[in-house]
């Protein structure tokens, strides 16, 4: 009888996402699989061409960019032309991949775009109204909890997305997230306002919202960078600003003019190296200042009671 060592597939399972198996020996295994370092081969080449696989093909090129990372760069790892082929039916002629859920292309977030995806576009009202009428009718229901269990966000996400070209889905989706955040803001305050001892989770007072409109919320709304604000919210923080004496932040060196002003008035319960550095080097101040300006961009600033560049 002839004995065929299967060894490696238990080594090291099949990876349905990378299509990739373990180690082996041989150009081709007995069941058809190769190595990736045997890609570029005229064996390999030869049967995928056969099997009709467009080599050349932006499909063909991402999924094997995938496996190569997948397999960090290991060339002894093992793959198939099926795997290939089934791989290869996730990305469009475009080589972008394709959500399996919604079967849209355009929606993978990746190192390149995280952050240039972060930009807020035109989308249609139709889409705005249906993710202000969803919002309102689980923030009444849920008494203002954010429940990931039973929200239909996703679908309104998904409505949005198909109304979008491919290119504009993503910046789509970060723009929604902002109007999402609004709506939800504004509902928040209003209950508050008819009832100031109400807290999330706590019955919503009849009628709180009765006065709440999208059209109500987006004529109240501004832009700040990328991302948008209430006018109310900004004047505010404008007039605290004004009235604590702290210098225009219009401008970062307004901003790194407040920051060592406040170095004569507060001592930080920093470690004595950085609380010297702090002192005397105007590049430590400079870091801060920027790492603090970008945090505030993004929206990811969380103040601490003890932080220096809270205080600045």
């Amino acid at each position: 009888m002839k004995i065929t060592d299967y060894a490696f597939l238990f080594q090291n399972p099949y990876n349905k996402k990378t299509g990739l198996f373990g180690s082996g020996s041989g150009v081709f295994t007995s069941i058809g699989s190769f190595q990736l370092s045997n890609l570029n081969s005229s064996a390999v080449q030869s049967r995928l061409k056969a099997a009709g696989v467009d080599t050349n093909s932006k499909q063909y090129k991402a999924v094997i960019k995938e496996m190569m990372k997948g397999a960090n760069g290991n060339g002894a790892m093992y793959t198939n032309i099926q795997a290939i082929k089934n791989l290869m039916k996730n990305y469009d002629k475009d080589g972008d991949w394709v959500d399996p859920t919604t079967g849209l292309a355009g929606l993978l977030v990746t190192d390149e775009n995280a952050e240039s995806r972060k930009q807020l576009i035109s989308i249609p009202e139709s889409s705005r109204q249906e993710m202000f009428e969803l919002t309102k009718k689980e923030f009444i229901r849920e008494n203002g909890v954010a429940n990931g269990d039973t929200t239909k966000r996703s679908d309104v996400y998904t409505h949005l997305y198909r109304k979008m070209e491919k290119n504009d889905r993503l910046k789509a989706g970060y723009t929604m997230e902002q109007y999402e955040r609004a709506y939800s803001r504004a509902m928040y305050e209003a209950v508050r306002a008819a009832d100031p001892n109400w807290k999330i989770g706590m019955p919503i007072p009849k009628g709180a919202l009765d006065g709440i409109t999208r059209e109500s919320v987006e004529q109240n709304l501004v832009q700040s960078g990328n991302t948008l604000v209430s006018k109310t919210s900004s004047s505010v923080a404008s007039a605290s600003a004004q009235s604590s004496g702290v210098y225009s932040r219009n401008s970062i060196t307004g901003v790194e003019d407040a920051f060592k002003e406040s170095l004569k008035n507060y001592n930080p319960s920093f470690s004595q190296k950085e609380e010297k550095a702090v002192e005397y080097s105007d590049s430590v101040i400079a870091d801060k200042m920027k790492r603090l300006e970008q945090q505030l961009r993004d929206g990811t600033f969380k103040a601490g009671n003890d932080d220096l560049d809270m205080k600045a």
